[in-house]
């Protein structure tokens, strides 16, 4: 994919950069910055959905469930590889979506469901610090994988490269 031009979020974030000295790791926190943002935007996707659903047209909690994470796992998808992510080329969008569609899955089912019931239950923690731990482990997770699956690691290995050249 053609290289994305700078917008005012990556310019904020290496002005950060250079200012505290981590100017080896701009692109990364200017991913990490807008990855926190899509989430933020997708969260609240997802609960006013839910909430639409459950409140408004008075479906079931757990369908209405399904169906925002389904819509908001688009948005996300998109927004991710559109503004976070320098997506690989070797892959069609459709295998893309597919492998962002089902890591998203497994993070909500293992994190907003499977730690969230954990740490709630057999631990008995509050249940709002363990939403909030839940969130931050998917997050996490999200961040990784997505890095892994939907950016080009070639385009990275050469970036990396570059990089490496300018300083020496």
């Amino acid at each position: 994919m053609a290289k994305k031009k700078q917008d005012s979020i990556d310019k904020i974030v290496a002005w950060g950069c250079q200012l505290l000295h981590l100017d080896r790791h701009t692109k990364m926190f200017q991913q990490l910055a807008k990855f926190v943002i899509v989430g933020c935007t997708n969260t609240a996707i997802n609960w006013a959905i839910y909430f639409g659903l459950v409140h408004f047209a008075d479906v079931a909690p757990l369908v209405a469930s399904a169906i925002a994470f389904a819509i908001s796992t688009v948005f996300n998808y998109w927004a991710s590889t559109t503004w976070v992510f320098d997506t690989t080329s070797k892959k069609t969008r459709c295998r893309l979506f597919v492998e962002f569609t089902v890591f998203n899955g497994f993070a909500f089912l293992t994190f907003d469901e499977g730690l969230l019931w954990f740490l709630i239950y057999p631990l008995g923690w509050n249940y709002m610090l363990a939403k909030v731990v839940t969130t931050a482990c998917g997050m996490v997770f999200n961040f990784i994988t997505r890095k892994m699956f939907l950016e080009d690691s070639n385009a990275l290995k050469a970036k990396l490269t570059k990089n490496r050249r300018k300083k020496r």
